[in-house]
Order: C-alpha cells, then structure tokens, then sequence
C-alpha cells in the first residue's frame, strides 16, 4: 500500500504518497517535487536529505558516513520510507 510522504523544499510543504518499490525521489519528482540528484544510485549524495519524521530504509552500499546517517540524513534515490514520514530537502 502507498505510504504518505511530506516533502519541505525551498520553504513549501507538500504531502504525496510513495508507491510499494518506489524510492523518494521517484515519488518525490513524479508529485512534481524539485530535488535534486545526480548519479541515481546512492555514489554521489547530490539528493540527501533530513528525515524530519519517520524512518528510511536505504540500499547499500551508499556514499552517506555512519554520522550522516546518526544526524538523520537520507539518500532519496535509493532510499524508500518504512512508514509514513517526512523529509527536507536542503
């Protein structure tokens, strides 16, 4: 079932659903989000992100150091919520 996703970038929130096999960004862009990325698959950290609310389950191995990952940060294109949650993008 689709989970909620609320996505704060450049100063506006929206609310859109991520699809089960979707990643963040997937969802993210097709909701008409603008987030930024790159190399599409966890190598270059253009898209991370703060997760706000939630938890993200992310494929390894990625760029993202053990303390990003401790400070919250997430990888949107390999990364897909385990819940609902809710993430900024800087």
């Amino acid at each position: 079932r689709p989970l909620a996703l609320a996505v704060r970038a450049g100063g506006v929130s929206r609310v859109t659903q991520v699809r089960p096999g979707q990643t963040l960004l997937e969802a993210g862009l097709s909701a008409g989000v603008e987030m930024p990325y790159s190399c599409a698959m966890g190598g270059c950290g253009a898209c991370k992100v703060k997760v706000i609310a939630g938890e993200v389950a992310m494929d390894e191995p990625n760029c993202l150091t053990a303390e990003e990952r401790a400070a919250g940060y997430a990888l949107t294109c390999c990364g897909a919520p385990v819940g609902p949650c809710e993430i900024a993008v800087a």
